[in-house]
């Protein structure tokens, strides 16, 4: 699991209004919760090739009407030190997600979309691409 706070979406995630943060662990851990349903928010980053950052892309960028279609039975692989870096949060009952797909290019991950916040049934949907 990645830490929220070194993400370079953090200053996106902890502004928006479902959002909660709050300290434990001595001050060392930033807990962040989606406040409608209460659940908690984990971070995750993962490497991708080529040629499933284009698919990630592809969804990220589609309407909402097209995405589902996009999705459909697409599993993406995470690989080790891949062209395309996704940042990911999702609160744990899937009704919260929060996207930035970056590609490294320069000797750099530079962002490819804008933070995307994914909330209910769009939510689920992006989310239960990585589970």
């Amino acid at each position: 699991m990645a830490n929220i706070k070194n993400m370079q979406m953090w200053k996106t995630i902890c502004t928006n209004k479902h959002i909660g943060t709050s300290k434990s662990l001595l001050g060392l851990r930033t807990n962040v919760m989606y406040l409608p349903t209460e659940s908690i928010v984990d971070a995750r980053m993962m490497g991708f090739s080529p040629e499933t950052g284009a698919r990630l892309k592809y969804i990220f960028d589609a309407s909402s009407a097209e995405r589902e279609k996009a999705v459909a039975g697409f599993h993406p692989q995470p690989v080790d030190n891949g062209n395309y870096m996704l940042e990911y949060c999702a609160s744990r009952d899937g009704s919260f997600v929060a996207v930035l797909l970056l590609r490294y290019t320069m000797l750099n991950y530079e962002p490819v979309t804008d933070v995307l916040v994914f909330e209910k049934a769009e939510a689920k949907l992006i989310w239960q691409l990585f589970q």
